[in-house]
């Protein structure tokens, strides 16, 4: 990719760069152009990618090389899939990135993916959004009043904060050293139900309904289901066979669930182990919930 740094004067007090031309950088980086944070810059390995998303921005915005941030601007935002931040950051150090700040959007990681930079005397920290961006347009939408995790300390973390107050958004504290446990219980909270969602239609499709009309079906039934769960804490919106001990019913479930992939199957049985534990919590009879995880772990 040609350097186009000439067409970007540098100025570290308000200029900033997009490392990542994907969906989070891209609505990251039209919020942050919008509300005064001047972007000039967005980067990425594929030119294409890198002209749409500085389209996407603003007007001003210059596709560039990784290797030309480190000239360009003063402020980087790496917003690329988790394994290719420690390649992003070794890229700019070898650029020659000092004295400069970087954020990540990683949620697993912490400071240390970013080690190179900090080498150079670099101040980093990680910033990241708890919520699902399925295209750069949602983003634009959701990030605003989202909430955000942050890591790291100095000035970089300092900007992490003033991002988070331009989106009228809130900070959520994780202890030390718990990046991962808390990424973990985000990716259930958001993929996994996803994951949920899908294969409660293809268990449909095994009923003979049609995969457009089985969303349709259960689109109400899930929107109340999360509802309730969020509204009241999970064990006073828990319904269904479990949380009233239908043995019955759970074991003709899982002779239904035949017709379907044995994935699917081990996943009624794992959540359904869950709901066991939060049917107890409840108030569910001890020898019933032992005979409901009996029969949700048995393997035929």
């Amino acid at each position: 990719m040609a350097s186009n740094s000439t067409q970007c004067s540098k100025n570290p007090s308000r200029e900033v760069g997009i490392a990542g031309a994907g969906r989070v950088g891209r609505s990251l980086g039209k919020l942050l152009n919008e509300r005064g944070q001047k972007v000039v810059a967005v980067a990425s390995r594929n030119r294409a990618r890198a002209e749409a998303a500085a389209a996407f921005i603003g007007r001003e915005v210059q596709a560039v090389a990784y290797t030309d941030l480190p000239s360009t601007v003063d402020k980087i935002l790496i917003a690329v899939s988790d394994d290719s931040i420690g390649r992003i950051a070794n890229t700019l150090a070898e650029a020659g990135l000092t004295e400069g700040t970087v954020l990540h959007t990683s949620g697993i990681y912490g400071t240390d993916v970013l080690a190179p930079l900090i080498a150079q005397g670099n101040s980093c920290a990680g910033l990241h959004p708890l919520q699902t961006i399925a295209t750069p347009q949602q983003g634009v939408q959701k990030l605003p009043s989202a909430t955000f995790t942050i890591v790291g300390s100095g000035r970089a973390a300092e900007w992490a904060e003033k991002i988070v107050n331009l989106l009228h958004g809130k900070i959520l504290r994780i202890a030390p050293g718990r990046k991962s446990t808390y990424h973990a219980a985000a990716v259930i909270a958001s993929n996994y139900i996803v994951s949920l969602i899908d294969a409660a239609v293809l268990v449909m499709g095994a009923a003979g309904v049609d995969p457009k009309a089985a969303r349709r079906a259960l689109a109400p039934l899930v929107q109340a289901s999360v509802q309730n769960a969020l509204a009241e804490r999970p064990v006073k919106a828990l319904t269904g066979p479990i949380q009233r001990g239908d043995i019955q019913t759970l074991a003709l479930h899982l002779q239904g669930l035949a017709l379907v992939p044995a994935s699917i199957q081990q996943l009624y049985r794992a959540v359904g182990i869950q709901t066991v534990q939060l049917a107890r919590k409840q108030g569910l009879d001890s020898a019933v919930a032992r005979q409901l995880e009996h029969l949700l772990r048995r393997s035929k």
